[in-house]
């Protein structure tokens, strides 16, 4: 467990919180790389000096390399990634040139430059496509010229022909294991990155379908204009029930209970309503500290969208007689229905909010307003659309503000079949 802790922190040397997840694996990948390095190279070091002073000039080689892996965590824990990079690299390259020379090549050392080269499109970011590049050549570059100028069969370092097969085997393993390991790990990261990044948008999307209905967030995404401007979305319709209810006795009771206990009712009462929303399928607009609102017959329009919200409007009375049973409170309800058209959409540049206007918002309003405690009261309009449905009294003519003389029904019950 301290083992794996230790690794992490040297993995994560010089990761800021606002990497990107590619850069994040880039750097993880360049500390990973570097500590495989010291270790590698450092094995070789301890192996030559074994050897004899035959292996001075690679012992001293890798002694280099050895210091330069080391100084390459230093650069990454002070931001030089980029000089971090080459400093994994580039000594690497001349550690395996210098063992080429002196022991030959007929045991393998040449595969590590095909290592060393695709290490370089694993540490470099599209930003550093030229050091991508730089080293890989640099890689093919030492390719060549140790198989071009290196012996072959006049070493100046001779090993036993069993000794060299060994070595060939085991630098084919070795580098074969590297790649394997090295591109694990940086596809576990990738891996790692993609699922949190696939919470992280699944997350938002949940987000943004609890402020936007779905159809409407779908449009908000495909609107983007040039900049921060964005195309305004805004829908006309011709048939919409628009709901407005107001919790009576909400005042006195936010006097008398703390904000945490007063917050905590409000969302129980609201949350019961959301579900018969959702359940009834109509569309919350918001809420207005104690009033809340919803339509019906839009974003998808609907023949029985006044039906639908006269079942809303009963359904949110019974919820709060619920709430008021379980909880001892004695809230009540007054709400108000209105049919007709709206126009509906998404304004602004930031905390959008889909919202409906015109003057069946402000008549539902009114009819809200207007009302009666514990009663529902709608308009001529709406009794017209479910008034063979639901049984209504009569409440006659009242003056409403901003509308004059308006003749009102009060929404009962739905109708005994």
């Amino acid at each position: 467990m301290q083992l794996g802790s230790i690794w992490e922190r040297i993995s994560t040397l010089g990761a800021k919180v606002d990497d990107s997840p590619g850069e994040r694996r880039r750097l993880v990948l360049t500390n990973q790389s570097a500590v495989i390095g010291v270790v590698s190279c450092g094995s070789f070091a301890i192996g030559y000096a074994v050897a004899g002073s035959r292996f001075f000039l690679p012992m001293i080689a890798n002694i280099v390399a050895v210091t330069c892996f080391i100084f390459a965590l230093v650069l990454t824990r002070r931001g030089a990634r980029t000089l971090a990079k080459l400093a994994v690299l580039v000594p690497a390259n001349g550690a395996v040139v210098t063992a080429t020379m002196l022991l030959g090549t007929g045991i393998g050392l040449l595969y590590y430059f095909f290592l060393f080269a695709a290490v370089a499109f694993l540490l470099f970011g599209e930003k550093e496509r030229f050091f991508r590049w730089l080293l890989a050549i640099l890689a093919l570059g030492c390719c060549l010229f140790a198989r071009l100028v290196a012996p072959r069969n006049d070493a100046v370092v001779h090993v036993a022909p069993w000794v060299a097969d060994v070595l060939d085997v085991f630098f084919v393993v070795v580098v074969l294991a590297t790649v394997i390991f090295m591109v694990d790990l940086f596809t576990s990261e990738t891996t790692r990155a993609e699922e949190r990044l696939a919470e992280e948008h699944a997350r938002s999307e949940r987000l943004l379908l609890n402020i936007l209905p779905g159809a409407i967030s779908e449009r908000l995404k495909t609107t983007q204009g040039a900049g921060d401007e964005r195309a305004a979305i805004a829908d006309g319709f011709a048939e919409v029930t628009v709901l407005f209810a107001d919790i009576v006795g909400f005042t006195e009771l936010s006097q008398r209970l703390d904000p945490a206990a007063l917050v905590k009712m409000l969302n129980r009462i609201f949350s019961a309503f959301d579900d018969l929303a959702e359940k009834l399928g109509l569309e919350k607009i918001k809420t207005i500290g104690d009033c809340y609102m919803v339509a019906s017959g839009l974003p998808t329009p609907r023949p029985d969208h006044a039906q639908a919200a006269a079942h809303m409007a009963l359904g949110m009375r019974d919820a709060l007689v619920r709430v008021n049973e379980e909880s001892g409170y004695a809230l009540h309800l007054r709400i108000g229905l209105h049919s007709g058209p709206v126009v509906a959409g998404v304004i602004g540049k930031r905390k959008f909010i889909y919202d409906l206007w015109g003057d069946t918002v402000n008549t539902a309003s009114r009819m809200e307003s207007s009302g009666v405690v514990d009663e529902i009261q709608v308009t001529r309009e709406v009794h017209d659309r479910v008034g063979g449905e639901f049984e209504m009294e009569a409440r006659g003519t009242i003056k409403v503000k901003g509308k004059g003389e308006m003749e009102t029904f009060l929404l009962k019950r739905p109708r005994a079949l």
